[in-house]
């Protein structure tokens, strides 16, 4: 590393300790060093009361109770959602980037009142016509009966409100006191229910959402009830039977419906269905709850003040309930039995049962605090979750809206394969893919986009978890300030650089480096040109943001990266996952990460499955009037810097980057000879007319010496050919009339080749060396004397106008036009480099051909060390390997070309 490299690199470092720094949380849940995250709240936690008639992933249970795939494995192994949860409501749509709502505070609730006449005004009313069911086959039981007044009447609960408002009964048991680590986010220490929904969880009884959410305010419906009766009465397995409409052989709640049905606790609707998303009311789960735990009459007169409001087939058992001390009724002194009931209602009632009837001891628990990033959110509402993979710990989708898979499809590479996984979401045709990019080393990238076409706001996680973690640490990049001028309007950047390196740690060794990227969200632009039928393609980047949040809950680390969409736009985020180290040492990743904020315009971050965006230059359309348009820049899909950087160090990071480029580019390419750029440069639009698609000789160039100089290192199928069919593209642009003739035998080769038009552009020095030094290497390497030839005619003609080039002050110009007129600043460094490269290749291939370039690189390296414009790495090689390092330019070492 450069002495000025590494003492910059240290006192940044110094400084970062002022900064957000990396996270390194341990085994005990401190977090050491300068810490990004955070202890959740200890508040209690509310959800949105809504019903559960929708399809969303039903929770976790004990092994053997998990969900069962939607569909068949053949069609979409992974989605999760029950087929049985048929989606009536139409979901919500998402509010981008609010923060939680402040969780209400759950009523306190009084003891059931003793035994009294009730008054004349609320004698009872004489009892509906009770709904018609079938009753289990077990004779013992029969099915709860509904009043016809039950499904019309609204429940008392109010949206967001906490229906629970049961009160532990006052003659408690002596209890086992238990200290355990928060492995639910929504359930802290000082949640009213944690005692109830701990000890169900530790019994394997219920659990979390695939999220790690309890989500204790949503309704429970009759087929989760039945699930969790199973777990905790551990009901024997039951055989599929073809006797309910609404559960099929391949149903999540196949085993809890069987089980509790052949048990009596539950029977079947009249017409047919088992009623498995129907919402359970109050009363109805008294009825389940008596039958399940065969409680019986104690003979002690209760009453509620809304007796009359029971339906009869119910008020019984509400009363056997109550006379068991498991429901306390509301502190306003009615049971409310037409209310639906949520999670921890139902869980809290079902633990309070095994309590009562001596099935298990009761447990108080201590819940040590989970540590979350910053930024991480509870999503208190409704989800629908869909699993993407089916490895051990499997990659899932959720939103607020429906999440429909589409399909899956393959594309294999020489060093990678991409599969790609596709959904709809929503009703408005936003789609998501998340491509996952396997390469040979077992790294893999994945890429996630979400296209929004819609107005509405909608919202998208991708997330992860990973298990047996005992340490994690995210390396974050902002440690290292880029400094950006907000006033240079046309310059400005508004990306920056990755989140950070994530790295999880599994009994003291690694289990995952993961690099994680930003979030993308852009609008897609196009401009299209009757005249030539071409297109332009640009997109109008509207912000970066961090995707990425976390929880460390148990010994479980999720990863959560957020789409959030605004309408009519497209969000895309990455992350890169390897299981052995990306850096080898610290200071090698200090270091890119130093450098990329030094460099980030030079640097991909903004990273997706079709390639890298990078700001353009202003001189291309359509730009947007916010100056930032981002488009894929072929001289930075190939990762040239991460090329150099992985020879001088072996660092897997950046052998993972330069595969990934050698995808990009192909990708980029489809099945044409050469690399066509897609962004029209207004400059030559004013110049020539040239609009999109054209062909840029040194992007081109560039791509094939990528290939070629690093092709058999990453085992690249036929990494000659963009050589050999650049050189032959070049050999035939004097047939096309793309060149500038300068005698019979001389002759410059223009910049840039339109596809759909005839024009013959200017030739600028480094375009016209760039091609050259092609030519000489193709035929060095096929041995064909076509190249050659071609390569001495634009040799031939420089040495011609070698005087017309050189300008006054020692430096060269930019180009020459079709009518042999001058122009032009050139570049600083790019130029000398090709001009060494030249003397090279025809030293080897024709020494008389040597003159004109030692004269052109004395008077470029002179004008550069006069304005001590200074050298690159390759500037000063090159020159030591002619024999002319006297002439190394005086000034500073820069990493990239100017």
């Amino acid at each position: 590393m450069p002495k000025f490299r590494s003492a910059l690199l240290a006192s940044l470092l110094f400084i970062s300790t002022a900064l957000p720094a990396a996270t390194y949380a341990n085994v005990e849940g401190t977090v050491e060093a300068e810490n990004s995250t955070v202890q959740i709240p200890q508040n209690t936690i509310n959800q949105n009361t809504r019903s559960v008639d929708n399809n969303v992933v039903q929770e976790e249970l004990a092994a053997g109770e998990k969900d069962a795939a939607q569909k068949d494995a053949s069609q979409n192994p992974a989605v999760v959602q029950p087929e049985e949860q048929i989606s009536t409501a139409k979901p919500a749509q998402p509010k981008a980037e609010t923060a939680p709502a402040k969780p209400a505070q759950p009523k306190a609730e009084t003891a059931p009142a003793k035994p009294a006449q009730p008054k004349a005004e609320t004698a009872p009313e004489k009892p509906a016509q009770p709904e018609a069911e079938t009753t289990p086959e077990k004779p013992a039981a029969t099915e709860e009966k509904q009043d016809s007044s039950e499904s019309t009447e609204q429940p008392t609960t109010k949206p967001g409100q906490n229906d629970t408002t049961e009160q532990p009964d006052k003659e408690q048991q002596t209890a086992v006191h238990l200290t355990v680590k928060q492995k639910l986010a929504d359930v802290p220490n000082n949640f009213w229910a944690k005692n109830e929904v701990m000890q169900l969880v530790e019994m394997g009884v219920i659990g979390g959402y695939p999220d790690a959410e309890f989500r204790p305010n949503l309704n429970i419906n009759r087929g989760q009830a039945a699930n969790l009766f199973k777990g905790a009465l551990k009901l024997p397995e039951a055989a599929y039977q073809a006797k309910f409409s609404d559960v099929s052989s391949k149903s999540s709640f196949l085993q809890g419906v069987f089980s509790t049905y052949n048990a009596g606790i539950f029977g079947g609707k009249p017409d047919g269905r088992f009623g498995v998303s129907d919402a359970l009311t109050r009363e109805q789960m008294a009825t389940t709850l008596v039958r399940a735990f065969s409680l019986k009459d104690t003979g002690e007169e209760l009453t509620f003040k809304d007796w009359n409001k029971i339906s009869e087939s119910h008020r019984e058992n509400v009363k056997i309930l109550a006379q068991h001390r498991i429901t306390t009724g509301r502190e306003d002194g009615s049971f409310d039995p037409k209310a639906t009931v949520n999670r921890v209602t139902f869980s809290v009632m079902l633990h309070r049962a095994l309590v009562a009837t001596n099935k298990i001891e009761k447990n108080e628990y201590t819940v040590q605090a989970a540590d979350v990033s910053t930024n991480y959110k509870l999503n208190r509402t409704e989800m629908n979750f869909t699993q993407v993979t089916s490895d051990t710990n499997p990659l899932y989708l959720r939103s607020t809206a429906p999440i429909s898979f589409k399909g899956t499809s393959t594309e294999t590479y020489g060093v990678a394969k991409d599969t790609t996984y596709n959904y709809a979401v929503g009703n408005q045709g936003a789609t998501v893919k998340v491509t996952i990019r396997t390469l040979e080393n077992g790294d893999d990238f994945v890429f996630t986009n979400l296209t929004n076409k819609g107005n509405s706001n909608l919202t998208v996680d991708l997330f992860h978890k990973a298990t047996n973690v005992t340490n994690y640490r995210l390396y974050r990049y902002d440690r290292f300030p880029i400094e950006k001028n907000v006033n240079d309007v046309f310059g400005y950047d508004s990306s920056s650089y990755p989140t950070g390196l994530l790295r999880i740690m599994s009994n003291e060794k690694l289990a995952t480096d993961r690099m994680v990227g930003q979030a993308y969200r852009s609008k897609q632009l196009t401009q299209s040109y009757k005249d030539t039928g071409g297109t332009s393609y640009m997109r109008d980047l509207q912000t970066e943001y961090e995707a990425y949040s976390h929880a460390w809950l148990g010994e479980d680390l999720f990863s959560f990266y957020t789409l959030a969409s605004n309408g009519n736009d497209i969000i895309d985020t990455w992350y890169m996952d390897s299981n052995e180290r990306l850096f080898k040492t610290d200071e090698n990743m200090n270091g890119w990460m130093l450098e990329t904020a030094l460099n980030y315009k030079k640097r991909n971050n903004w990273y997706t499955a079709e390639g890298p965006y990078n700001k353009m230059a202003t001189t291309t359309e359509p730009m947007p009037k916010s100056y930032q348009g981002f488009g894929r820049n072929l001289l930075l899909v190939k990762e040239d810097r991460a090329l150099v950087l992985y020879k001088e160090q072996g660092d897997r990071y950046f052998a993972n980057l330069v595969k990934n480029s050698f995808i990009s580019l192909d990708k980029f390419k489809g099945n044409e000879p050469y690399w066509k750029t897609e962004v029209t440069s207004t400059y030559l639009k004013s110049l020539y007319g040239i609009t999109a698609p054209f062909i840029d000789t040194r992007f081109n160039e560039q791509i094939a010496l990528f290939y070629y100089n690093s092709g058999a290192d990453f085992n690249i199928p036929k990494y000659k050919e963009p050589l050999r069919n650049y050189a032959d593209l070049l050999v035939s642009r004097k047939e096309a009339g793309h060149v500038i003739k300068v005698a019979d035998d001389a002759y410059y080769i223009s910049d840039y080749f339109p596809v759909n038009q005839q024009v013959t552009t200017h030739a600028s020095m480094n375009h016209l060396l760039g091609g050259m030094n092609i030519l000489l290497l193709a035929y060095k390497e096929f041995q064909d004397p076509k190249y050659v030839e071609t390569a001495a005619s634009v040799s031939r003609a420089l040495q011609l106008e070698k005087n017309k080039w050189i300008r006054t002050n020692g430096d060269i110009w930019y180009r020459v036009n079709a009518k042999g007129e001058f122009a032009g600043t050139d570049y600083q460094h790019l130029t000398l480099e090709d001009l060494i490269n030249a003397y090279k290749y025809w030293k080897d291939a024709d020494p008389s051909q040597l003159p004109v370039f030692e004269e052109m690189i004395i008077s470029k390296a002179n004008y550069l060390s006069v304005n001590r414009f200074g050298y690159t790495m390759k500037i000063k090689n090159g020159l030591e390997e002619i024999g002319m390092s006297e002439y190394l330019p005086e000034g500073q070492l820069y990493t990239d070309a100017l």
